[in-house]
């Protein structure tokens, strides 16, 4: 299988640390849905939105969450970051749920910020964003216990989060050092050491004079 997204995205970046934790063979092909690349990612995905899993037999799977419960079915049951049913299932998926809500308002005002004229940034827009980007994230600091979520064990809740985490502080530090979430550091920091995440860096920051791209 191959996985077409970046490493700079959260979302494609948790998938392609759950297919190495899970030790699942793929190709990695890196595209962003910016400029040119965004009607090639459309042929494909008609949002043109990054991460795209391609299966051996032609298929296409869109939207991480989709992606993510697609892999835990090829894992034995035991092994699942994200059990099949149950109440665990639901709260992992409210956590990477909060955490997903929380970064996606984070990139909000990044792109209000980087694409929008200084002059026509609407700031109680992006004040309110700001709020629910660390109300968010200082509710899910609130729910770690010596880092982690459930006891000793490492789910899908954890790596989500973490990776969310990084990509707010590497994006806003001084607003991520405000919101001042230690439990959410430290697990960042302790997951940022792992061999999955070690394979995935991020590329780096958005680039000056990068366009949203036209219809092809």
């Amino acid at each position: 299988m191959k996985l077409i997204g970046a490493y700079s995205s959260p979302y494609s970046r948790r998938v392609a640390i759950t297919l190495r934790h899970y030790g699942i063979a793929h190709d990695m092909k890196k595209m962003t849905p910016f400029g040119d690349a965004k009607a090639l990612l459309r042929q494909i995905n008609p949002v043109a939105k990054i991460p795209i899993l391609a299966l051996d037999d032609g298929e296409f799977l869109t939207e991480s969450q989709v992606i993510l419960d697609y892999l835990d079915t090829l894992v034995p049951e035991d092994t699942r970051l994200t059990p099949a049913t149950g109440p665990e299932r639901r709260k992992i998926q409210n956590l990477c749920g909060i955490a997903s809500a929380a970064v996606d308002k984070l990139v909000t005002v990044l792109y209000e910020f980087h694409f929008r004229p200084k002059d026509m940034v609407y700031k109680p827009w992006t004040k309110m964003c700001d709020e629910q980007t660390a109300d968010g994230f200082k509710w899910l600091d609130a729910q770690l216990d010596n880092r982690r979520f459930f006891g000793n064990q490492i789910t899908q809740a954890e790596i989500t989060t973490a990776v969310f985490w990084q990509f707010a502080v590497e994006k806003r530090v001084r607003f991520c050092e405000r919101m001042n979430c230690s439990q959410l550091q430290a697990l960042s920091e302790e997951m940022e050491q792992t061999v999955p995440f070690l394979a995935t860096t991020p590329e780096g920051p958005i680039r000056d004079g990068m366009t949203l791209g036209t219809r092809a």
